[in-house]
C-alpha cells in the first residue's frame, strides 16, 4: 500500500470517527444536508453527506 492511499485512508477513519456520529445523530432527528452544510462546518461535501445519508435510509428499511 502506498504512502498516499494509507494517508487518505486514515484522514477519512479520523473524519468520519470525529464528525460521523454526529452528522448521522442530525439526519435521524431530521436536518437536511442543506441545514447541515450551512449551519455547522463538518468536512464533508454534498456527495459524502448524501452517501450517509443513503446508508442511514438503507439500514432503516433493512430493520423493517
Amino acid at each position: 500500500m502506498s504512502d498516499d492511499i494509507f494517508r487518505q485512508c486514515l484522514s477519512q477513519f479520523v473524519r468520519d470517527f470525529a464528525y460521523g456520529d454526529a452528522v448521522r445523530h442530525l439526519l435521524k432527528k431530521g436536518y437536511s444536508i442543506e441545514r447541515i452544510i450551512r449551519e455547522y462546518h463538518y468536512p464533508y461535501t454534498k456527495e459524502e453527506l448524501e452517501k450517509i445519508k443513503d446508508s442511514l435510509t438503507a439500514e432503516s428499511e433493512e430493520k423493517g
